[in-house]
């Protein structure tokens, strides 16, 4: 589509005669759905990363619906890793998977597009076209939705993975050093001597 830049001054420009972007996987089936097969995989079904047009009060309505859907996909992956508290690991996933996944993120990139390209037409616009306005916001407020509810579920996938532990070393100190560390804080600070109990 060419430059960043470019793509969403054209967006911006559709937004003036009431079109707005809408991934265009979702046309057809815009959602990931896990399903947990065994106890390591989760699969996750193809996203497209291009964009059509639609007019603006359907492009809200898809947004909406694409957020309400994900929204519902959350939750129920969720529920599916609560049962089995699995790590949801994506290198145990097949190749599609995989992709589809990564995908997710290029969503998360569209949103920002969307709501720049609406941030942009705005500016251009005379506050005379009020309904105009009015759908490029609302427009813009599916995007940032949709923008959440996907971080939002990349979080939680991460959230399952184990964290590891940076330091192997405990570190041993008495209460005692622990209180002449903050005494000389407040000396150096000029501030009166804590009492401990």
């Amino acid at each position: 589509m060419g430059s960043k830049k470019h793509t969403i001054s054209l967006m911006a420009a559709a937004m003036a005669i009431s079109l707005a972007p809408v991934p265009a996987s979702g046309l057809a089936s815009h959602e990931p759905t896990a399903s947990q097969h065994n106890t390591t995989s989760f699969s996750f079904y193809n996203i497209t990363e291009s964009v059509n047009l639609l007019p603006i009060t359907k492009a809200v309505s898809y947004l909406q619906d694409m957020t309400a859907r994900m929204r519902n996909y959350r939750a129920n992956i969720q529920e599916e890793w609560e049962l089995k508290s699995t790590p949801i690991l994506m290198k145990n996933q097949n190749k599609e998977s995989r992709d589809s996944f990564k995908l997710l993120f290029r969503y998360i990139e569209m949103c920002d597009d969307f709501t720049t390209a609406a941030r942009i037409a705005l500016q251009d616009m005379p506050v005379s076209q009020k309904k105009q306005r009015e759908n490029i916001i609302l427009f813009a407020k599916s995007s940032a939705a949709l923008r959440y509810i996907i971080e939002d579920i990349l979080n939680f996938v991460n959230s399952t993975i184990p964290q590891k532990n940076d330091s192997k070393n405990i570190i041993k100190v008495t209460a005692e050093q622990v209180h002449n560390l903050i005494r000389s804080e407040h000396k150096k600070l000029g501030l009166d001597e804590p009492h401990f109990c």
